[in-house]
């Protein structure tokens, strides 16, 4: 096929699960077949240029936007684009919210959706990042179409309080090997820095590193493989007001302390303040299970990651905690936060044992929506669900779903 022949023009209907945009072909030899654009919006029509296709689905770059959305904007960073950290920098932040409700909608039929969007700005929200490190020491964010390392010395969501560290850790890096990968968490207390990769970067001296970065409010360092560490071992990310919760660079953690506010608001309204006996599964650290304790008789908390719930017992003591759940009994509430895969068999033969209300904390539509059906089958209603835009100018959607026994 000629390089002509792979131009289309195509009408821009939505923007959709993944990142890019979605619409029709107009003309040519497939007019109507569905074709998702990079970087275009909705609303405009753009002249692409095809990467794969199928006969009924393509994927295309843009080439041009010979007629613009309304809701198109002018990226706030200048790597974007280039950088695959965001993918809708480029349209309207309501607009971008608007699709993130619609993207719920369309996994969870026939249900209300509210949503809730933390961020007024949509920057400065992250308080957690990874970086790479490239070729000649250059570091950065991974790009949008490969894994090469865009080098970058600013990040429009980083929070403040990451700045300074990357600028610090980018002089640092200049030797280090290509591969390695640098993991920032902003905490209440400063930042922890979790440093991993091939060679060098394994034997990379903690203590050094530390005293060169302390100055950009690094307080702890580790070096992962090695086991080397120096200063703290974690920082404090609770949100204010909260309980405890300490997390280290490399532990799984919310994007942020605004991001992570508005989460547990959601979760602890869907659970209801008498949920009864609770079991969670997922339960990482105990970010929810903080709050759980207060409210439940009995709480029971899973997690198959050793560290995390080594954590959870310190955040949550009034807690029982286990890696896995239990296979007797059941609980009033079972709430469940899972990785992007959804419910795994073990946790999902636990949720089913629910008596009165199961809570679903899903960072995927498309794996909610398949285990809906699971629990319809099941005899669980879906009464509703919340969207909530804890990452603007990315297509991640929250969701926190509540079902009732039926």
């Amino acid at each position: 096929m000629s390089h002509d022949e792979l131009l289309v023009d195509v009408r821009i209907d939505a923007l959709a699960p993944g990142g890019d945009a979605v619409g029709r072909q107009q003309g040519g030899a497939n007019p109507g077949r569905a074709t998702f654009v990079a970087l275009a919006a909705p609303g405009e029509q753009v002249r692409a240029r095809l990467t794969r296709q199928k006969a009924r689905v393509a994927w295309a770059e843009l080439v041009a936007v010979t007629s613009p959305s309304p809701v198109r904007a002018t990226p706030p960073c200048r790597f974007f684009g280039v950088c695959g950290g965001c993918q809708w920098q480029h349209v309207e932040l309501d607009a971008q919210r608007v699709a993130k409700r619609a993207i719920v909608e369309r996994a969870l039929p026939g249900i209300p959706v509210s949503l809730v969007a933390p961020s007024d700005t949509g920057g400065g929200y992250r308080d957690r990042a990874r970086l790479a490190v490239g070729a000649n020491g250059t570091v950065g964010f991974r790009a949008r179409r490969d894994h090469t390392v865009v080098d970058i010395d600013s990040c429009v969501l980083l929070a403040p309080g990451l700045g300074p560290a990357l600028v610090a850790l980018r002089a640092l890096a200049t030797t280090w090997s290509a591969g390695t990968e640098i993991e920032l968490q902003l905490g209440s207390d400063g930042v922890h820095v979790a440093i991993d990769g091939p060679d060098r970067a394994r034997t990379l001296d903690a203590e050094r590193l530390l005293a060169a970065l302390r100055p950009a409010g690094i307080v702890g360092v580790a070096v992962s493989h090695s086991g080397r560490r120096a200063g703290a071992t974690d920082v404090d990310i609770a949100e204010p007001g909260s309980p405890a919760l300490r997390v280290p660079a490399n532990g799984f953690a919310q994007v942020g302390r605004i991001a992570n506010t508005a989460l547990v608001q959601a979760v602890l309204q869907a659970v209801g303040p008498a949920p009864g006996s609770v079991l969670e599964l997922y339960a990482g650290s105990g970010n929810f299970t903080r709050h759980l304790t207060g409210r439940s008789p009995r709480v029971v908390a899973c997690d198959q990651d050793r560290a995390a719930v080594a954590r959870g017992r310190v955040h949550a003591p009034a807690a029982s905690w286990s890696l896995h759940p239990p296979t007797t009994g059941d609980a009033d509430t079972v709430l469940a936060d899972p990785p992007r895969a959804g419910l795994d068999p073990e946790n999902l033969a636990a949720v089913l044992k629910a008596r009165r209300r199961f809570v679903y904390v899903s960072c995927d539509p498309q794996t909610l929506s398949r285990d809906a059906a699971r629990l319809r089958a099941e005899g669980f209603v879906l009464r509703q669900a919340v969207a909530l835009d804890l990452m603007p100018h990315t297509f991640h959607v929250e969701v926190v779903a509540t079902f009732d026994k039926g």
